[in-house]
């Protein structure tokens, strides 16, 4: 069950920002979770200075400090000892060449939800967006939309906001299937398939953005057009040469939202349902 386990805060002295402390100081403080905080730096006065807003607020916190290229064998090991029920960060994207970003390879390698924090304005009376594939046919992926948008309903409801769900469409001129081959028939039977699975989790949305994809381009425009202050996203986690060459439909989308992101990963979210219980 997401967040009433140890919530893992990572911050970088770098970050003037430090949006990833004040969203984890307001899940924290709301849901009385303790917090593991990495820091990445070698200033600890500085990390004492989070570790102090943090306590400040009534919040346990264990302190842990290393450097950036140490980082993800620390995150493993510290998941490997003990049971996190979400992982914060300030959303870095930046990468060199052809290597994946430090938040694509937490996406990759770490069986942990992530909420990568972008902004610092409150969700509260927002919208909140899942991202799901609708006309998917895999059993796996199914399940991922089930909760991908169970865990937006229960967040919206936890903050007053509106639900909203978004879905790209394949191209029609991408389909063999002769009803793939229409543009407004493929959206309708997205929406269709939408407007069913919302019906059977027994959710409302109060908006629904359909469009022709891909995923990286379509999910943040329809980001853009609700408003949505959090966009809920899942993962398959690709790893090695694949992974390397074709990268992840989340990692696309991180560099191209400006809101918060939470990615939930393929395999791994029966653990993160039902999520900000009040």
């Amino acid at each position: 069950m997401l967040l009433n386990k140890r919530i893992l805060l990572v911050l970088d002295q770098r970050d003037q920002a430090c949006n990833g402390l004040q969203r984890c100081r307001l899940i924290a403080g709301r849901l009385h979770s303790p917090v593991t905080l990495v820091w990445l730096g070698d200033d600890p006065q500085k990390a004492r200075e989070s570790v102090g807003q943090l306590e400040n607020d009534g919040i346990a916190v264990t302190l842990v400090i290393t450097s950036r290229d140490k980082l993800l064998t620390l995150l493993t090991k510290l998941l490997k000892q003990q049971s996190f029920g979400l992982l914060v960060k300030s959303c870095d994207p930046r990468r060199k060449g052809f290597m994946t970003s430090l938040d694509g390879q937490i996406l990759r390698d770490l069986p942990c939800p992530v909420l990568l924090v972008k902004q610092d304005q409150l969700w509260q009376d927002g919208v909140v967006m899942a991202a799901v594939n609708s006309l998917a046919e895999d059993s796996h992926q199914l399940q991922l939309n089930d909760d991908l948008l169970k865990v937006a309903a229960q967040i919206a409801v936890a903050t007053d906001s509106a639900l909203a769900a978004a879905v790209a469409c394949p191209s029609a001129m991408m389909g063999g299937d002769p009803e793939m081959q229409s543009e407004e028939l493929i959206q309708e039977l997205a929406r269709q398939a939408i407007d069913t699975q919302l019906s059977r989790l027994q959710l409302k949305a109060q908006a629904l953005a359909v469009g022709e994809g891909p995923p990286e381009y379509w999910i943040p425009e329809a980001a853009g057009q609700l408003r949505a202050r959090l966009v809920v996203i899942g993962t398959r986690a690709r790893g090695g040469i694949k992974g390397l060459l074709i990268g992840n439909t989340a990692e696309r989308i991180l560099p191209r939202l400006d809101c918060d992101i939470l990615v939930l990963r393929i395999g791994l979210s029966d653990a993160v349902v039902p999520v900000l219980q009040q």
